[in-house]
């Protein structure tokens, strides 16, 4: 199975992140729903205690860079520490 998608746009009018693989599945995320789940270290601890991870209302991504096995992804509110792994975006689209 390819991980890797074929096509990653993002759409900074209607904050959502459009990833295509080969298999034909796409799905948009939305800029918040990433955030919300973002999978560094610090957010992660933090749903572990059951802290609610504080962001701006309207977050949005302000930069992506490759990582190989994923996409690093930045957001406008300064948090830029997450490698979302494309085995973790797969799973978020269930």
């Amino acid at each position: 199975m390819q991980l890797e998608p074929t096509e990653i746009k993002v759409n900074v009018e209607q904050q959502l992140l459009l990833l295509s693989w080969a298999d034909g599945q796409h799905k948009n995320f939305s800029h918040e729903q990433l955030r919300a789940n973002c999978p560094c270290g610090f957010c992660r601890a933090s749903r572990l205690r059951q802290k609610e991870i504080q962001y701006p209302e309207n977050v949005a991504i302000s930069a992506i860079y490759s990582q190989g096995y994923g996409i690093q992804i930045c957001f406008d509110d300064g948090h830029d520490k997450g490698i979302f792994p494309w085995a973790f975006l797969k799973k978020l689209m269930v």
